[in-house]
């Protein structure tokens, strides 16, 4: 059985002793925007998929909408991860967890 990004991600994540997250947070009053995952730090994770099949991310209302969506949330002070959906690895979550880690300890 092929496991969805968000359920794999869910699993890595835990195992890699990551904090709790908020699923489809949505962090802009009077705006539809939501992050897949966000950490009460100001920290959150986008998995973005599709992007050789020109997906919703790729095409260009999408993009321009994720332009808007993450600049938005630069203004507001939260740091935006992206991570593909195809590549949900080790290599991608360490880093995330670290930079938590780092904020939470300030």
């Amino acid at each position: 059985m092929k496991l969805s990004p968000s359920a794999k991600f869910e699993i890595l994540w835990r195992s890699l002793g990551g904090g709790e997250l908020k699923k489809e947070y949505k962090f802009a009053d009077g705006r539809r925007f939501r992050f897949d995952y966000y950490h009460i730090d100001g920290v959150a994770i986008e998995l973005e998929g599709g992007i050789w099949r020109m997906g919703r991310h790729t095409r260009p209302s999408g993009f321009l909408n994720d332009m808007e969506k993450y600049n938005l949330a630069a203004s507001m002070g939260i740091l935006v991860f992206r991570i593909l959906s195809h590549d949900i690895s080790t290599k991608w979550l360490s880093p995330i967890i670290k930079t938590i880690n780092e904020r939470t300890k300030k």
